[in-house]
């Protein structure tokens, strides 16, 4: 019942806002550039150097914080960001509307551009979580809660004449958890290294000036700076 009011009294709603999204990804290139310079100025106090990285204090000051909870909410921009880049190319629409009067199509570099730095936004806050440890562990006890749930009572007294199915449901439950954590280790870590790359301080810099550039083209004046190269 209540999925049924939501999608039909607030499905428009968010259909309206994802489709202003995707025909809105100079905005979010603005926005990037802001969400950027919040990396800059959280990871050149984490490190204390621009360059080198002499300090894993991060510190406990308002602006830390701040600056913390800013890279946090970047998540949400960095889905965003990446719906409106893969939005762009897939359905080839301009990144604003000013843009589209003059150029009615996707700009591609803006896509890739915000594809990219969508995905390092959602792993830039929880590089230091061990992601792939908390995949394993939600997989194997979904698949112990499932098999408990699914296996019916002929089938546990058969397996009881071999194994406890406690036992049973234990031992699933660890080799799940290993083999996911196992497989995501890798996969996440490619992730969180372009991530980490990323918002090293002289990396975000140049993406926050291009985000502050790129995104006052297009939103203000419906230009590119790649819009003569494809």
């Amino acid at each position: 019942m209540i999925y049924l009011i939501f999608q039909i009294e607030y499905w428009p709603y968010i259909s309206a806002f994802f489709t202003w999204v995707s025909e809105s990804a100079g905005i979010f290139v603005l926005i990037t550039g802001v969400i950027a310079l919040t990396w800059l100025g959280f990871e050149r106090k984490r490190r204390g150097s621009f360059f080198k990285k002499k300090s894993e204090d991060e510190g406990t000051s308002t602006i830390s914080k701040l600056l913390r909870f800013l890279s946090y909410f970047g998540v949400i921009i960095g889905i965003l960001d990446v719906w409106a880049g893969a939005m762009g190319l897939i359905l080839d629409i301009s990144p604003s509307f000013k843009y589209g009067a003059i150029t009615p199509h996707a700009d591609h570099f803006t896509c890739i551009f915000l594809i990219v730095v969508g995905i390092a936004m959602f792993f830039k806050p929880i590089n230091d979580l061990p992601l792939s440890s908390i995949l394993g562990l939600i997989a194997g006890s979904a698949t112990a809660f499932i098999l408990a749930l699914l296996i019916p009572d002929s089938a546990v007294e058969f397996i009881a004449i071999f194994i406890n199915p406690k036992l049973l449901l234990i031992i699933v439950f660890i080799i799940i958890t290993v083999l996911v954590a196992f497989t995501a280790k890798f996969s996440i870590g490619v992730l969180q290294a372009i991530s980490k790359f990323l918002s090293w301080p002289p990396v975000a810099f140049v993406i926050m000036i291009f985000g502050f550039l790129q995104g006052i083209l297009l939103w203000g004046f419906g230009i590119s700076i790649f819009m003569n190269i494809l």
